[in-house]
């Protein structure tokens, strides 16, 4: 690759797409400096033409060179744009434009019906629009409209190039003499042309006398409208249009209100057939759907009035889950990138974010490559402005997990982050119960330490700070819901200590109340021990409480009975679990003799009389031996002295 556009952009060496009726290669490329900005670089090859006749081959040349100096020439959103003018050197021809993804012809060939109906009309307005400035504003025919010669950009957008063949000076009505003759049988598939593509040639450019003009045009875009629109989308010519009638087309092929000015297009005769302008103002293109892409298409152009009222209506067409607008690609590729653009207008903020958050709620309609690339590029500016209704941050803090699970890890840290910590330091009620809320479900999204050391200092710096008793408690009850990622020692040192020093500053029955449920389920998760020695002592001087009203009192005695009550069954339990391992113990060891052992013992220390000796291991020995007799009583004193 010798030419110097080559070596001013870093060039993919493999073209994204070729055809014989282009005979452009296209290359994607980037800036060397910013290579993140793309383009595409239309190269051809002079060796291509080496085994053509040299007039052939000269005729050949001097078509990719009109095409290029016309389109540096024309400007137009739909039309392809220019921005490294061609240079010519030995061997090749390339010339630089913003970037495209390919042709329509090209996205044909892979699957003919991945374009809904909807994006197809879309595109052909595109195309419709590109030809209308063409034979309004630069008078011009471009006579060599196909597939081939329709671009489609990153966003979707289709824009018209190959105007190689195009003829300038030409008014509607005026048929001038056609600068190429297309002899029957003159077509070679898979071999180059200096001629357009007869299949997409009006009639009288086929004809002898060869004539040509802007109605030629109306046709052959009547050719590609009934390709795309029909139900099988095949062409309806396969060669040059000799003796080709409209009855060729049957009404059930088509939409129905395309099919009353696709007859009119199709006309053998150019004076029948309708203008540029007619054929964008027919039914055809009346489809609300089709005017709402339009409409966000040129919404920097509309005024500040125009712009509020169409996205605040906008939602109502989004409703409708069967419309076409609402296709996981349209709204992918057509609605989510417009709405994207609406955030460089501040004051739409408000009814843009809405709606742009609901679209990524639906299924498959992002995901987190298309997220990152097409969308936070647009959104990530909002979460550092400086002027933002508090709508649209209440909306960021309701659907955070939605974007921490689109953006990237580095995102996450950089904005995400950062953002939740700014709400926390705010002093309004609203935001803060909704990042309260938020920050139980997001702290796995964090690291545990930056939840410890960011998130949680901030929460207990509002807590101590606010002199707002509202604020006070949605701190508390977002502490109550959280406490538990936390390690036991933070819990008791940390998030208790600072509970202390509140109380000290402030009693209020709400604070109490709220301070009572967070002990209440501290104990549980820190246990006896720290039930009683941390928590029982801040939770005791609350039952003194004034201001407290009877009703609460009684749920203050009640929370701390219960306390109490959970430290004595932990202590009991953890008496009777020592009876028992002392007992297991004892018994292990000898050292603790059972009741029937100890009968069994004090039997055989009593003394054996005669017999037992003498049968011993006997039946008879067997029996129990007699019990010896008692000793009398001793004598009372009395029975003593009369003995006397």
């Amino acid at each position: 690759m010798g030419n110097k556009i080559l070596t001013q952009y870093d060039v993919e060496k493999e073209p994204c797409y070729y055809s014989v009726d282009l005979k452009w290669r296209l290359h994607s490329a980037s800036f060397k400096e910013r290579p993140d900005d793309k383009l595409t670089i239309f190269l051809f090859e002079k060796k291509h033409v080496e085994k053509y006749a040299k007039n052939t081959k000269e005729q050949i040349l001097e078509v990719l060179r009109k095409d290029a100096t016309s389109l540096q020439r024309l400007r137009h959103p739909q039309i392809l744009s220019v921005i490294e003018a061609l240079s010519e050197e030995r061997s090749t021809l390339a010339f630089a434009t913003k970037p495209v993804v390919g042709t329509v012809a090209q996205l044909l060939e892979n699957n003919r019906h991945e374009l809904s109906s909807l994006e197809m009309k879309c595109g052909l307005l595109d195309l419709a629009e590109a030809v209308q400035f063409l034979h309004q504003d630069a008078k011009t025919a471009h006579l060599n409209l196909s597939p081939s010669a329709v671009f489609i950009d990153p966003q979707g957008r289709w824009l018209l190039g190959s105007l190689g063949h195009s003829v300038s000076g030409v008014q509607w009505g005026q048929l001038v003499d056609c600068p190429f003759a297309f002899a029957p049988g003159a077509e070679r598939p898979g071999e180059l042309s200096h001629e357009p593509p007869q299949r997409y040639a009006a009639p009288e450019m086929c004809n002898m006398p060869c004539k040509c003009g802007l109605e030629s045009d109306i046709f052959a875009l009547g050719l590609i409208t009934y390709e795309l629109m029909c139900s099988d989308r095949q062409p309806l010519l396969r060669s040059a249009p000799r003796g080709f009638t409209p009855s060729t087309v049957r009404q059930s092929s088509v939409p129905a209100d395309l099919y009353s000015v696709l007859i009119k297009v199709l006309s053998v005769n150019p004076t029948e057939r309708p203008t540029i302008a007619a054929f964008i103002n027919s039914e055809f293109f009346m489809d609300v759907n089709l005017r709402a892409i339009r409409f966000l298409e040129q919404l920097n152009e509309k005024d500040e009035t125009q712009r509020v009222t169409f996205l605040k209506g906008l939602p109502k067409l989004l409703t409708d889950m069967q419309s076409p607008l609402c296709s996981q690609r349209v709204l992918r590729e057509r609605v989510l990138p417009r709405l994207c653009n609406a955030l460089l207008f501040p004051t739409l903020y408000g009814v843009v974010v809405p709606i742009i958050i609901s679209l990524l709620k639906r299924e498959k309609v992002s995901d987190s490559a298309h997220f990152q690339a097409k969308i936070w590029p647009s959104l990530k500016p909002l979460y550092t402005a400086k002027e933002i209704p508090i709508e649209v941050v209440t909306l960021f803090l309701k659907e955070l997990d939605l974007q921490v699970a689109l953006a990237s890890q580095s995102e996450q840290q950089a904005v995400l982050l950062p953002f939740l910590l700014r709400c926390l330091e705010l002093q309004e009620p609203v935001i803060l119960n909704e990042v309260l809320e938020k920050v139980p479900y997001l702290h796995k999204k964090f690291e545990y330490r930056q939840v410890k050391d960011q998130i949680l200092p901030r929460m207990l710096q509002l807590l101590l700070n606010s002199t707002v008793v509202k604020v006070k408690v949605q701190v508390l009850m977002g502490l109550s819901r959280i406490f538990e990622i936390f390690d036991k020692t933070t819990i008791t040192d940390t998030i208790l200590s600072a509970f202390e020093k509140l109380t000290r500053t402030d009693r209020t029955p709400a604070v109490c109340m709220c301070l009572l449920g967070c002990y209440d389920a501290m104990s549980k998760f820190l246990g006896p021990k720290a039930t009683s020695e941390k928590i029982l002592p801040l939770i005791a001087p609350l039952l003194v409480e004034e201001s407290l009203s009877f009703e609460q009192w009684e749920t203050q005695l009640s929370v701390c009975k219960k306390l109490l009550q959970r430290v004595e069954a932990a202590r009991r339990k953890d008496y009777d679990s020592r009876r028992e391992a002392q007992a297991e113990a004892g018994a292990a060891l000898g050292s603790e003799v059972t009741p029937g052992a100890l009968r069994q013992e004090t039997k055989q220390a009593e003394p054996q009389d005669f017999e037992s000796l003498l049968f011993a291991g006997t039946a008879k020995a067997a029996s129990p031996a007699a019990s010896p007799p008692k000793a009398p009583p001793p004598p009372s004193a009395g029975s003593a002295a009369g003995g006397l």
